[in-house]
């Protein structure tokens, strides 16, 4: 399409809002006349409740809800027994969104509320897009966010699946994913994994390479520097700070695996964002 053309065509699918949050206290939300538009939201890292239609469901890290207009909730983010005083409880990833292709998605099969993403480091990109071009300086590009919205909807499709059923991974590699994503932050090592799942050091490594195609250390590594891009765009943390809260104790090592991974250093990356 040429610079020309762009626009010629209105957007069917709405982005209302987009963007990041970490909850270091506890919060509550309640919506008791339900939104006027969609709500997805995933839990990136620690824990949360929602209650809806009756019901209550404990979210953790993967784990995406999907609300549609009108349907009331509540969210409730607290300490559990398992929590250490000051860790950060909940990290998400959250959007509003409406348009006739969302409702025509939407109502294209049933749809649950609580899924889990296999592979959820795609929809994260995609997320992440959409909250850039949110909170461009301006007016956020309607036709971009309309097809990065149709991708992320899209994905939730391919990737997304019942946490209740049979997962498309062994249950184990999806408990040591879960168990990275929880305590990633922290100084973890294969032997920590290992305990905490029940395995072998080396039954854990075959296990998570078969089921993912990278090492667990190289996981570990990529989300790390994930939880450093969100801090760098939403938070006013410096360097140094960001990357001991995300598990690199040495600021060199953190420079040198992200310059390796972006190509750039993490201060022009920081500017670039912001």
């Amino acid at each position: 399409m040429s610079a020309g053309n762009r626009g010629s065509r209105e957007p069917e699918a709405w982005l209302l809002g987009a963007g990041f949050a970490e909850h270091d206290t506890p919060f509550v939300q309640t919506v008791h006349q339900g939104l006027d538009c969609y709500l997805f939201r995933l839990q990136l890292d620690g824990h949360a409740v929602v209650t809806t239609s009756g019901a209550s469901m404990v979210v953790s890290a993967g784990d995406l809800l999907l609300f549609p207009a009108g349907e009331p909730y509540e969210l409730r983010i607290e300490p559990d027994e398992g929590d250490r005083p000051g860790e950060h409880l909940s990290t998400d990833l959250y959007l509003f969104c409406n348009g006739p292709w969302v409702d025509k998605w939407w109502n294209h099969r049933p749809r649950k509320r609580h899924l889990r993403l296999a592979l959820h480091e795609n929809c994260v990109y995609l997320w992440r897009q959409l909250i850039e071009e949110y909170r461009r300086p301006g007016k956020p590009d309607e036709e971009l966010c309309d097809y990065l919205l149709r991708a992320l909807c899209l994905t939730f499709d391919k990737y997304g699946y019942d946490p209740k059923r049979a997962t498309p991974v062994p249950i184990a590699a999806e408990r040591i994913r879960a168990y990275i994503e929880r305590h990633a932050a922290e100084d973890l090592s294969l032997s920590d994994i290992a305990d905490a799942v029940g395995l072998s050091v080396s039954r854990v490594v075959h296990i998570f390479k078969e089921a993912y195609g990278q090492t667990v250390v190289q996981y570990l590594q990529n989300v790390r520097l994930q939880m450093a891009c969100d801090r760098m765009r939403f938070s006013n943390l410096n360097l140094e700070e960001i990357a001991d809260r995300c598990g690199f104790h040495s600021y060199s090592y953190f420079y040198r695996v992200f310059r390796q991974k972006y190509g750039i250093s993490p201060r022009e990356f920081r500017q670039r964002a912001t």
